[in-house]
């Protein structure tokens, strides 16, 4: 009995996390500004990323984007497709999985020039199992990423 409830509860996770899809090319927003009003060009400039500031605001694509600096705006302005994260923000590992999760913003690794963020979740950090592998989950992150929104975009 106890095998078969296990067995339920492991098809019934499944089929959640399974159903989690995007309804959106860019992961939701909270309070209207994307991602949590961290600044773009900062993940590439700083060592740590800078939250940006409502006087540095622009709309993007949909989004209100904040930046720390007149400077990173304007930069962001020139060429905003070298700063938009890699997967419309989310969490890398999950996307490679064909879901899509909101990440922590201040978990991210810039790799081959795209910026990727990864969720935490108590003891486990995405960018720690993407790292495990990082050209297969990028291949696999960039089929889904791909499919998802060809599919929904032609609908």
């Amino acid at each position: 009995m106890k095998t078969k409830f296990m067995l339920l509860a492991v098809v019934v996770i499944l089929i959640l996390v399974n159903s989690a899809k995007a309804q959106h090319r860019y992961v939701e927003t909270d309070g209207g500004v994307a991602f949590d009003g961290y600044d773009l060009v900062s993940y590439f400039k700083n060592p740590k990323p800078l939250k940006g500031r409502q006087q540095h605001k622009m709309e993007y694509d949909g989004l209100t984007l904040y930046f720390a600096s007149a400077k990173n705006l304007a930069e962001f302005k020139k060429k905003p497709d070298d700063y938009l994260p890699a997967y419309g923000g989310y969490c890398a590992i999950a996307v490679s999985n064909d879901n899509y999760v909101s990440p922590n913003f201040a978990n991210y690794s810039i790799q081959d020039g795209k910026l990727l963020f990864f969720e935490v979740r108590g003891f486990w950090n995405g960018r720690t199992e993407w790292e495990k592998d990082p050209e297969l989950h990028e291949i696999l992150a960039d089929k889904h990423y791909r499919e998802e929104f060809d599919q929904s975009e032609n609908n």
